[in-house]
């Protein structure tokens, strides 16, 4: 949720690892990071916080996995996307195959995503991943859109993604949620969501950017539909230094134990994260958007990894990885944890890979 729109878009973080009851052994020796700590890498802020490049070196980039990008479209055809699109999706206001993104938010969440490697500005989380676009309306609450929601959910998982970009939240605080009232708002969304959960994919979105101890609608929707949480992630946003929660992000709340911390820029000159405009520039963004977006990618990096692994073990991994420690043991606030790439991209118990 950046910034700077009101539209639909702008409502809305090195020790062995217990897992099932296995020892994971240690990775040796370290990985060399040095070659992928570049420019491009530094001037993306939040790369180095979550420790992205330990990823890299272990040789986790995206490739070969796609992410569904559920937002305001996408302008494929700047130098940063070449490669990255695995299909051209649909754009549900022009009604035709392909999107074109005329408030920006979605191009700025794709580059945070997976915008190329290539020695220009900044690069993506997972740079190596690609995209599949899709858009919905531009300037109302989300629940208008249900029917292109879902549908967008829907087509994505049906060419083969398993990782669903949603960098929107309908304004209706978790707490006031219900199965029934999800019903009213969301039907077509819901009983999608609930078919491709069961299948597999896995869901993540900004808890939202009213600076509020709960998240909005979407981020805590399992606790009034429980079977959701298992290809759920909610995800708040910290300063660019990940020392706190930024000037904006809701609190995790009673999204919790499905919830992840990540850096989403703050507000002032600088302090966003550095992404890509649809105009083909560089521009800074803030929000629980793009740190949504920062999320979306590292599992789609994660995934690259482990391909043995599915989506929604990749997921356990993502959250059961995070960094407690410190200020990130307070779970209101920050849930799982800060994201930890390194640790996230350690070796896996066996006992994991089924």
């Amino acid at each position: 949720m950046s910034q700077t729109s009101r539209s639909p878009f702008a409502l809305v973080l090195a020790f062995p690892v217990l897992l099932s009851g296995c020892l994971t052994v240690p990775e040796r020796p370290s990985p060399d990071t040095a070659a992928f700590e570049t420019p491009e890498y530094q001037a993306q802020k939040g790369l180095a916080i979550v420790k992205a490049s330990s990823l890299y070196a272990r040789g986790g980039t995206g490739q070969g996995v796609a992410v569904a990008l559920i937002d305001s479209g996408l302008n494929s055809s700047l130098p940063e996307f070449q490669g990255r699109l695995r299909d051209p999706g649909f754009d549900y206001v022009e009604n035709q195959v392909g999107t074109i993104d005329r408030v920006g938010h979605g191009t700025q969440m794709a580059g945070i995503l997976a915008a190329n490697k290539n020695d220009q500005g900044m690069h993506g989380v997972a740079f190596n991943a690609q995209l599949i676009p899709y858009r919905f309306g531009d300037d109302n609450e989300p629940f208008f859109f249900d029917s292109e929601i879902a549908q967008s959910w829907q087509a994505a998982f049906e060419k083969g993604t398993r990782i669903l970009n949603n960098s929107w939240a309908n304004a209706i605080p978790a707490t006031e949620i219900n199965e029934a009232r999800y019903k009213q708002v969301m039907p077509q969304s819901l009983i999608t969501a609930r078919k491709l959960v069961e299948n597999g994919a896995v869901f993540v979105f900004p808890t939202g950017n009213e600076l509020k101890r709960e998240p909005l609608a979407e981020p805590g929707l399992p606790v009034a539909i429980p079977e959701l949480e298992k290809g759920w992630i909610a995800v708040v946003a910290l300063k660019n230094d990940g020392s706190a929660i930024n000037a904006k992000s809701n609190y995790c709340g009673l999204a919790a134990d499905w919830c992840i911390a990540v850096p989403g820029g703050d507000s002032g000159a600088g302090q966003g994260l550095l992404t890509t405009s649809k105009d083909g520039k560089y521009t800074q963004t803030a929000g629980t958007s793009p740190a949504a977006a920062l999320v979306s990618g590292a599992l789609a990096a994660l995934q690259s990894r482990y391909p043995e692994l599915t989506a929604q073990q990749v997921r356990e991994r993502l959250l059961s990885t995070a960094n407690r420690t410190g200020i990130y043991a307070n779970s209101e606030a920050y849930g799982r944890g800060l994201m930890d790439l390194d640790a996230a991209s350690r070796q896996v118990p066996k006992v994991l890979v089924k």
